[in-house]
C-alpha cells in the first residue's frame, strides 16, 4: 500500500516544483504560468512507472493473459482490424502491433499505461494552471487507479480527452473520425458522437439544464426507465449486463455522488464569475454534468460508473477552474488546502475502507 502514498506525494511535489520554477507566457489572450517541463516530465514518469510496472490490479492479469494469444505479425493484426464482427478490434490491433515489437506481456502493459497517462498528463499540463493539484485530484478521485483496471476504456478516454479542444473549434471532420477510431478500442466511446452536438453549448444554459433534468428524471423513474435503458444498451458494449441493469443495491455509494457534485454546485453558484474566463469552459461544465448523471445512475447499478472513466477527467479541470476564479488570493489558498485535505480523506476512505486489499495488494 505504501507505493500509493509515495506516488501521490512524489508526483504532487514534482508538479509543485514544476509550477514554482515555471515561466510566465502569454496564452489564450492572457498571461499565465507554464510549468517547468523537466520536473513535469519527472512527475509524469513516476505515474507511468507505477502504472506500467504493476501486477494484480483489476483486470491487469486478464489483459496479460490475453496478450499471450494475440497475433504476433502485422499481417495477422491487420486481418483482425478489418474483421468487423470482432468487438474492440482496434485495441487488439494495437495489442498485436506491440507484440511484434516485443513479445512480453509486461512490456504491453507498460506501453498502454505510457500512452494513457501521458495523454491525460499533457492535457492537464496544457490547460490547467495548477498542474500539481490536477494530478493530485487525478489520483485521489480514483481516476489514476481505474486506468489500471478499465484499460481499453481509459485508453479511448485519454485519446478523446487529449483532443477535446476540437469540439470548441468545431473541427468535426477530424474529431468524429477520432471518436469512431476510439469506438474500435471500446465501443462505448460512441457516446461522444451525440455529445459532440451538445457539450459546446452555453454552460448553465438550456442544454445544460436539460441534460441535468434528464439525468434526475432517469434516476427518479429508474424502476420504469431501467428496462428501457437496458434495451438501449442491449446491443452495446454492456449488452451482457442487460438482465441486471435495472437492479438496485449493486451500485456506487452516495459519497461518490457527493464528491462529484461539488464542482457542479460551485460552477453553478459562480457561473457569472466563471463565464468567459476559460476558452473551453462550456465543454468542461457540460461534460462534468454528464459525469454527475452517470455516477448518480451508478447508485442504481454499478455498470453506469464505467462511463465515468470518460468524464471524470473533465470534472477535475472544473474543480481547478472553480478554485482559480471564484476566490480571491487569500481565500484561494484556504480552499486549495481544504480541497487537498478532503480529497485526501476521500482517497484514504476508498483505498483503505472501500477497496481494502482488493487493489492494494501489489508486488510493491
Amino acid at each position: 500500500m505504501r507505493v500509493w502514498w509515495i506516488t501521490l506525494a512524489s508526483s504532487y511535489l514534482l508538479c509543485l516544483i514544476a509550477r514554482s520554477t515555471g515561466k510566465i507566457v502569454y496564452q489564450q489572450g492572457r498571461y499565465t504560468k507554464k510549468c517547468n517541463k523537466v520536473f513535469s516530465f519527472m512527475a509524469m514518469a513516476v505515474l507511468i512507472l507505477v502504472a506500467g510496472l504493476r501486477n494484480g490490479i483489476g483486470d491487469t492479469e486478464i489483459y496479460m493473459e490475453g496478450f499471450k494469444t494475440a497475433p504476433s505479425t502485422i499481417a495477422a493484426s491487420i486481418k483482425m482490424l478489418v474483421n468487423k464482427s470482432m468487438k474492440d478490434r482496434g485495441f487488439y490491433f494495437i495489442e498485436g502491433i506491440i507484440k511484434t515489437i516485443k513479445d512480453d506481456e509486461h512490456f504491453f502493459i507498460f506501453v498502454i499505461s505510457a500512452i494513457t497517462i501521458s495523454l491525460i498528463f499533457m492535457t492537464y499540463y496544457k490547460y490547467s494552471e495548477y498542474l500539481e493539484l490536477s494530478i493530485y485530484l487525478f489520483i485521489t478521485t480514483g481516476c489514476y487507479l481505474v486506468t489500471m483496471n478499465g484499460i481499453r476504456q481509459y485508453l479511448a478516454s485519454a485519446i478523446l480527452f487529449f483532443v477535446f479542444p476540437m469540439i470548441e473549434k468545431q473541427n468535426w471532420k477530424v474529431y468524429i473520425p477520432i471518436v469512431l477510431i476510439c469506438s474500435m478500442i471500446h465501443k462505448s466511446a460512441l457516446i461522444f458522437l451525440p455529445l459532440y452536438f451538445f457539450v459546446n453549448q452555453k454552460a448553465w444554459g438550456k442544454v445544460t439544464k436539460w441534460i441535468l433534468a434528464a439525468g434526475i428524471i432517469l434516476y427518479i423513474t429508474y424502476p420504469v426507465t431501467g428496462p428501457i435503458l437496458a434495451n438501449a444498451l442491449g446491443e452495446s458494449q454492456y449488452g451482457e449486463y442487460k438482465s441486471v441493469l435495472m437492479s438496485t443495491g449493486s451500485g456506487a455509494n452516495m459519497i461518490r455522488v457527493l464528491v462529484m457534485s461539488v464542482p457542479i454546485a460551485l460552477s453553478y453558484i459562480g457561473r457569472e464569475y466563471l463565464k468567459g474566463k476559460e476558452k473551453y469552459y462550456n465543454i468542461i461544465v457540460n461534460f462534468s454534468v454528464v459525469n454527475l448523471i452517470f455516477i448518480l445512475l451508478a447508485t442504481k447499478f454499478w455498470i453506469y460508473a464505467r462511463f465515468n472513466m470518460y468524464f471524470s477527467v473533465y470534472m477535475i479541470m472544473l474543480i481547478i477552474w472553480c478554485i482559480r476564479y471564484l476566490f480571491d488570493e487569500t481565500n484561494r489558498k484556504i480552499i486549495y488546502i481544504l480541497c487537498m485535505f478532503f480529497y485526501f480523506i476521500y482517497y484514504w476512505y476508498e483505498m483503505v475502507m472501500s477497496l481494502g486489499q482488493t487493489y492494494i495488494g501489489l508486488f510493491f
